[in-house]
């Protein structure tokens, strides 16, 4: 089983690739409240650089803006919008 540091390394990596080509420039979000563990599985949100440095509007990524990391296999994805109302992996824990 990954500790939650490998795991957020992990998806900070996963993020820097998937966010190439992207228009805008991403990152995890630090606060612990946007980490959380249910299952198997550990989660982190992200944002744009330019969102969690200044908290305006303006930069804000709509959309389900989760990546998933399997605690054993390491595996990272990103969610969809169902799937991240459903798990709601930022509330009752």
């Amino acid at each position: 089983m990954h500790t939650v540091e490998h795991v957020e390394r992990l998806a900070a990596e996963f993020l820097r690739h998937m966010s190439v080509d992207w228009d805008n420039e991403v990152t995890l979000f630090p606060e612990e409240n946007y980490k959380a563990q249910k299952g198997e599985f550990f989660y982190f949100a992200f944002q744009s650089t330019q969102y969690v440095a200044t908290r305006e509007d303006k930069y804000f990524l709509y959309g389900p803006c989760l990546i998933s990391v399997h605690s054993v296999t390491g595996e990272c994805r990103l969610l969809g919008v169902h799937e991240s109302h459903e798990i709601n992996p930022f509330g009752a824990r």
